[in-house]
């Protein structure tokens, strides 16, 4: 029998269901017959379908490398579509489209342009696509993702109904609207179009990892767990659903199976960094600091945070990994984390490592940056306000090592013992003065700060209070409620204050988003802070003000607050308190706050 007739054999009994013994005698003849290019691509095609993706890119790499072979190319740019490695993905994209135009290859860069946030770009691709067939379904698809990420969510869902009226059972449209009417939390439409979905296709791996998604965000977690499983019978080699079952079992506080299934993962794609961020948050929450924070530079590869840092690809090749600071590496450069919250936490090792670390600057957002030089009076001459390095190339060609905040646990939080358990921050003696005669005129006993919603990040909802959720405190008749909420709230307080006895008070004058020298004076004056977790909690947690935080139920409490008490290691000022507790029991308030 020949070559191409043994392959042919093979090939056949792989699509028939035997793919693990079919791909090891492809692999035994490849050993034979290495310069093959067709065997090759073959072996590779198989290899990506077994999510050997290691091993595929190789084989890709090689036949792109002798030949320019145009199906490894589209290939290997669709595996890093399914890996988020938007940017790779492009590359090759642009390519390909140098060697010849090929009109899905364009389709799938604007699919690429919308996840990388290029949104007009990506928009501009379709929309001439469209003018040549308007019921193009691709086309419409992306545009109308395009329109989901731009948070026009009404407008998406026309277009994606439109899909549905060329082709009743177009599933890329039943799982886009299903999305869509989650994000909207219009829940039982999202599980109803999920459900569309997987009657047309019940195998659809897609619209299983989405479901399970939907339903682990929902809390029901044995569905979730039920449709990973289905998943998994799809796809038995993939490394996220190992990694997504280990998430909910880490909601659900069994990290033994938490960890058996990220690891797992981890031995799928020992790369990965939402898998090792994972891992590091079960060791966090069991207070292993040491193999934490080895897993926690994982989130530095996170699609999500190399958006928030456009500056990323630029500062890459000159992260700091090694596992001890020494004085002797040259010039540091600390940049702060993603959100201004995070930053204040992780600032919390500042003085650590500006004792140790002579040779150092650290960029900060510049509402933070008198208050860090004002707390760190010896080494004010250390911080800049965030950019003034990392956007200014003369300058950044002068630092040797660049560490985001973050990192820092690796040095300075290697066991519980290294936590300092003190207030860190220090208020303008002027501003505080300024707010206590502000605040003489009210003469109840007690000042209490309340904040109740978290705004920009995804898990905002699921974080976010309302006012009557804190009627049990607007009882209390011997205490003044100050508002310390940021955002556009106006309405909803003049509504609840309409009706209430104990009104919701504002300090006139006071921006509550960008002032931090005057919220900083307003918590330091109250008796108590109740709040959820947003940068407020932080900034009370840092200056050591009484903090009641009230966290959410589910995977949107992040590692800090995410603990098997109701204290963090981070703030010994800051008391948690689960979400459903809070808002059940009426009797606990009275004696946390011990008044």
């Amino acid at each position: 029998m020949n070559l191409v007739s043994q392959i042919n054999i093979i090939l056949k009994r792989f699509e028939e269901g035997d793919k693990l013994k079919s791909y090891q005698e492809l692999q035994k003849i490849f050993k034979k017959n290495k310069d093959n290019n067709l065997l090759r691509y073959n072996l590779a095609v198989i290899q990506q379908n077994l999510n050997f993706n290691k091993e595929a890119r190789i084989n890709y790499n090689h036949l792109i490398k002798v030949e320019k072979n145009l199906k490894a190319m589209i290939n290997l740019y669709n595996m890093d579509i399914v890996e988020a490695n938007y940017y790779e993905a492009l590359n090759t994209i642009e390519n390909i489209l140098k060697i010849k135009t090929i009109e899905n290859v364009e389709k799938d860069k604007s699919f690429v342009l919308y996840k990388l946030n290029r949104i007009e770009e990506a928009k501009k691709i379709c929309i001439f696509y469209l003018k040549k067939n308007n019921k193009d379904l691709v086309s419409l698809s992306i545009i109308g993702q395009c329109l989901f990420h731009e948070g026009n969510y009404d407008e998406a869902i026309k277009i994606f109904e439109s899909i549905l009226q060329i082709d009743s059972k177009n599933i890329s449209a039943l799982n886009s609207l299903a999305r869509t009417y989650h994000e909207k939390h219009e829940k039982v439409k999202a599980e109803e179009y999920y459900l569309r979905a997987l009657k047309i296709d019940k195998l659809s791996f897609v619209v299983l990892n989405n479901i399970a998604g939907f339903y682990r965000e929902e809390l029901s977690y044995n569905k979730a767990i039920d449709y990973y499983n289905q998943a998994l019978l799809v796809n038995p080699n993939n490394a996220y659903i190992y990694n997504n079952l280990a998430k909910i079992y880490f909601d659900l506080n069994d990290h033994q199976e938490a960890m058996k299934n990220s690891f797992k993962a981890l031995e799928m794609k020992n790369n990965d960094g939402d898998i090792q961020k994972t891992i590091s948050f079960i060791y966090l929450k069991d207070n292993d600091f040491e193999n934490g924070w080895n897993y926690f530079d994982g989130r530095l590869d996170l699609e999500d945070f190399r958006e928030k840092n456009n500056y990323v690809k630029k500062i890459n090749s000159k992260i700091y990994r090694s596992s001890t600071l020494n004085n002797k590496r040259g010039k540091f450069l600390i940049v702060r984390e993603q959100g201004v919250g995070d930053e204040i936490l992780y600032s919390s090792m500042y003085g650590d490592l500006l004792n140790d670390i002579d040779n150092v600057i650290i960029e900060c957002d510049s509402r933070l940056l008198n208050i860090y030089k004002r707390s760190f009076p010896k080494y004010s001459e250390k911080f800049v306000s965030l950019g003034s390095i990392t956007n200014d190339d003369e300058k950044f060609k002068k630092i040797n090592n660049l560490i985001y905040a973050g990192s820092l646990g690796r040095y300075y939080r290697k066991n519980i013992k290294d936590f300092k358990n003190n207030s860190f921050l220090k208020v303008d003696k002027r501003n505080f003065e300024d707010m206590q005669k502000r605040l003489s005129i009210y003469k109840k006993k007690y000042k209490i700060g309340l904040s109740w919603k978290s705004f920009n990040n995804k898990f905002a909802t699921d974080k976010s209070l309302n006012l009557k959720d804190f009627n049990k405190i607007f009882n209390l008749s011997n205490c003044h409620i100050f508002n310390l909420q940021y955002g556009d709230v106006k309405n909803e307080i003049n509504s609840f204050n309409k009706n209430a006895k104990n009104k919701l008070l504002e300090i006139g004058g006071l921006d509550l988003f960008n002032d931090f020298e005057g919220i900083a004076s307003l918590l330091k004056s109250l008796d108590v802070f109740v709040t959820i977790s947003n940068s407020t909690a932080h900034l009370a947690g840092a200056l050591g003000v009484k903090t009641i935080l009230i966290k959410p139920e589910n995977f949107a409490v992040f590692h800090y607050w995410n603990q098997k008490t109701d204290n963090t290691p981070w703030y010994n000022s800051v008391s948690l308190v689960d979400k459903k507790n809070f808002l059940k029991n009426s009797k606990f308030f009275n004696n946390i706050l011990g008044i």
